[in-house]
């Protein structure tokens, strides 16, 4: 006899978790993120405003990173071994971003040129 109350208790706890378990399937059946899935504009969709926010994010991210070991560079230009090269680095980097004589001519030539 005490083995069939037991079953019957196992049975009532399983009962019992075979509900809530159902209750969880149907909340996750409601979510809208699945019924996405199920329609392929929306999925195309909302696959491009994720790749849009990853690419956005990772700019975002480089950009942050590299700024910082820019300025980080900028600090430990004194020391002796990594400021002779630290300090060409950003010579060549300036000397790039500057324009050339030859643009200003250009530039210059053009300028005389419309009246």
């Amino acid at each position: 006899m005490p083995r069939t109350i037991k079953k019957l208790k196992a049975e009532k706890e399983l009962a019992k978790e075979i509900k809530t378990l159902t209750k969880e399937v149907r909340k996750l059946k409601d979510l809208e993120f699945l019924r996405v899935f199920k329609h392929p504009w929306k999925f195309l969709w909302f696959s491009f405003l994720k790749g849009l926010m990853v690419g956005f994010g990772s700019i975002l991210g480089a950009s942050v990173l590299v700024g910082f070991f820019v300025y980080l560079l900028a600090q430990i230009s004194f020391i002796p071994i990594l400021g002779d090269f630290i300090e060409d680095i950003i010579l060549q980097v300036q000397f790039e971003n500057k324009p050339s004589n030859l643009e200003l001519n250009l530039d210059n030539e053009i300028n005389n040129l419309n009246p």
